[in-house]
């Protein structure tokens, strides 16, 4: 399947992340060391960027306006200097702490969390802890340390509860804390040394169906697994099922529909998975992206944020489609009908339409309707909106894929044909 998807994608420029428009970045997609050290002072240097993390912080929403909903604040490690690198908005940059193994500092620290309410929750992996910060007033703070007794912890997230998940790696188990510190549950069978963590809980926000899992990375960064929220594992996919012989699988994210986000800096692409972890696509290689590591998406609007080795880049959401075929191509009254196949890489607004060779409408097959990801199978029964089976000759098929973050001053659109051809009975 992935070499199938490679051929075909590579027919057309691929589109399952989309570079935002001028107008929306001032052309900053890709933001490298140079502007790195020009915004941050040219005392800061870029030493292995890890983890990152992003919300929208409800102390700095205007709630009078939606201009600035799609700002987010966001946190990313620089694991060779012991520092979390942030922005307070789009005003200015800030940088904490000093490498160490006293409060406030870290050592090669990796994975990072947050949530809107500015709870920030860093895993210390050097110092063998998970430290919570706050952020708050354009700041970061420290609290306190969550735990002191782990064994390099590599990961951490949140659920909608305030529940903290982390990845405590050299131990081989996922350990959950309740918001008060306390020990809520603890994760071992089948792990093998956890190194990432992404969770999304049936109450989370933005979470179109519901989704209720996670999926953690483990097996030295070669295998992926789908567990429930109880701790049973569901699904698993190590790099050989995706068609790679290495891999390194660091960081994950859920979008708004449950599919899966996976950085690979071996390969330098982001692998995606649909919410049952079945293989859907990969994007990005070599120069495209620099062995990206950290991986944020806010759910809401589709924004996707990636860290690299010497910076960052911001994409939007978007997806590939192709036309497979119809099965069978031509058919008759004895046998009417076909079916229509085709594959797109995110869920998607979908409509088919039938014409014939005049260009003429004799069939909506489907009005706009949602459609998960996937190999898509659609039956046409062979008859016109009246209910008649078409007349002999060439039909087309016309099938719009939308994204469903799309917005009306952005429209982003694939247009698949394909055709089917009515023969006359034997």
């Amino acid at each position: 399947m992935r070499l199938l998807l490679v051929f075909l994608l590579t027919a057309d420029a691929p589109t399952t992340l989309l570079v935002p428009p001028f107008s929306h970045t001032l052309g900053f997609h890709r933001v490298g060391r140079f502007y790195l050290e020009l915004y941050l002072g040219k005392d800061f240097k870029i030493a292995d960027p890890e983890g990152m993390c992003g919300a929208k912080m409800i102390e700095e929403d205007d709630p009078s306006t939606s201009r600035d909903d799609h700002i987010l604040t966001l946190f990313a490690v620089n694991s060779g200097t012991g520092q979390v690198i942030y922005n307070v908005k789009l005003v200015k940059p800030g940088i904490f702490p000093s490498p160490g193994s006293d409060s406030c500092q870290f050592d090669r620290p990796h994975g990072i969390c947050c949530n809107p309410k500015g709870d920030v929750y860093i895993a210390d992996t050097g110092n063998n802890r998970i430290v919570r910060l706050r952020y708050t007033q354009g700041r970061l703070h420290w609290v306190s340390v969550l735990d002191s007794c782990l064994k390099a912890p590599s990961d951490v997230d949140l659920d909608s509860r305030g529940r903290v998940y982390v990845a405590d790696t050299d131990n081989n188990r996922i350990v959950i804390y309740n918001p008060n510190g306390t020990i809520y549950a603890v994760w071992t069978p089948g792990l093998e040394r956890p190194t990432a963590i992404a969770v999304l809980d049936q109450n989370a926000d933005y979470n179109e169906y519901g989704i209720n899992s996670a999926v953690v990375i483990d097996r030295n960064q070669t295998r992926i697994e789908q567990l429930s929220l109880s701790g049973q594992i569901r699904r698993q996919v190590g790099m050989r099922r995706i068609g790679f012989d290495e891999a390194a699988f660091s960081y994950c994210a859920f979008d708004r529909h449950g599919n899966v986000y996976v950085t690979d800096r071996t390969n330098s692409e982001i692998h995606i998975f649909d919410p049952n972890l079945k293989y859907l696509v990969s994007y990005g290689k070599p120069g495209e992206f620099n062995s990206p590591r950290g991986i944020v998406i806010w759910r809401r609007f589709g924004q996707l944020f990636v860290n690299e080795t010497e910076g960052g880049q911001y994409y939007w959401i978007g997806l590939d489609a192709y036309f497979i075929g119809c099965y069978p191509p031509e058919f008759n009254s004895g046998r009417p009908g076909t079916t229509i196949a085709f594959y797109i890489t995110e869920t998607a607004t979908v409509t088919v339409i039938i014409t014939n060779n005049s260009g003429t409408k004799v069939r909506t097959l489907t009005p706009p309707h949602a459609q998960r990801p996937g190999e898509v199978l659609i039956v046409w029964d062979g008859k016109d909106n009246d209910g008649n089976l078409v007349k002999e000759g060439n039909y087309r098929i016309s099938i719009t894929v939308k994204p469903t973050y799309s917005k009306q001053k952005y429209i982003f659109k694939k247009e698949l044909v394909g055709r089917v051809r009515r023969v006359p009975d034997i």
